[in-house]
């Protein structure tokens, strides 16, 4: 009787064990899963902001990458400093620098570098007394994230700092 229970100790620790395993296994690859699409989320979405921005391009699909509330107050799309320019050539240069979301979590907050340290352009009429287009307002920001019918969408940026 003694060996009979000892194996069945035996036998329920590997048996939780296992179960503790297991769990964590299922916790990292959702974990896992949220991160990336928050990832994809933020560069394609600033990306595709920045294009917006710069080119002037109102039939970019930016619904998909940010909440409808965020885009009626974005100050970037609704004051365009840059319609008086054709822009010719910028390079956008990101870095997601933190990023954790846990499953359960409906918002998330991740820090990124933003820049766009050139921005080449030429005024749309000859008598405009600035010739270069202003820059980019570079550095480090808090993107706020919301998940929405299973899809996170950023729902604001907060201008943390300008890079060193």
């Amino acid at each position: 009787m003694n060996i009979l229970l000892r194996f069945v100790q035996y036998l329920a620790k590997k048996v939780i064990i296992l179960a503790i395993i297991l769990c964590l296994a299922v916790l990292a690859a959702f974990i896992a899963y949220d991160c990336a699409n928050i990832y994809i989320v933020i560069t394609e979405g600033m990306a595709l902001r920045a294009t917006a921005i710069l080119e002037g391009q109102e039939n970019i699909v930016l619904h998909k990458f940010f909440t409808q509330a965020y885009l009626n107050a974005d100050p970037l799309i609704k004051s365009n400093v840059y319609d008086d320019y054709i822009i010719q050539d910028y390079n956008i240069k990101m870095r997601v620098k933190w990023l954790w979301a846990w499953p359960w979590e409906e918002q998330v907050k991740a820090v990124i570098e933003e820049s766009i340290p050139r921005i080449v352009g030429k005024p749309k009429n000859d008598e405009q007394e600035v010739k270069t287009p202003p820059s980019w307002q570079n550095g480090e920001k808090i993107v706020l994230l919301e998940k929405k019918d299973g899809y996170w969408k950023i729902a604001g940026i907060i201008y943390k700092s300008s890079l060193q």
